[in-house]
């Protein structure tokens, strides 16, 4: 008997046109977190889509939105996926209740990663 297996998917053109060492942090804790909930997980917007300006960290590839109207419980994703994010890292609920609503995630802001080796 197979066993089902859980992946990170991509909506039709999102764009990664980078993607930073946090990046890469950020990946592996979505896929983590789809593993855990049994759930593949979608991103929607990575370096492409309308943004707050050029220094968001969407364009810096260090944050990345997540598909939650195809979840049972986007609130248990979102506890599960910070759990695997740590504390350099941010995540929320967007726009919650809403069409828009998705799962935003991100190196937390003010935070260089990696961090600076002394």
């Amino acid at each position: 008997m197979a066993s089902t297996i859980y992946v990170v998917r991509t909506k039709p053109g999102v764009i990664f046109t980078v993607i930073a060492p946090g990046g890469f942090d950020l990946l592996s804790a979505i896929a983590l977190t789809a593993k855990e909930i049994k759930h593949d997980l979608t991103i929607t917007s990575a370096c492409d889509g309308e943004h707050s300006g050029p220094e968001d960290p969407h364009h810096r590839g260090e944050a990345y939105d997540i598909r939650t109207h195809d979840l049972l419980n986007p609130e248990h994703a979102l506890q599960t996926l910070l759990l695997h994010l740590g504390p350099r890292f941010y995540a929320f609920l967007e726009d919650p209740g809403m069409d828009n609503e998705h799962i935003h995630c991100q190196v937390a802001k003010g935070t260089i990663y990696p961090p600076e080796a002394t």
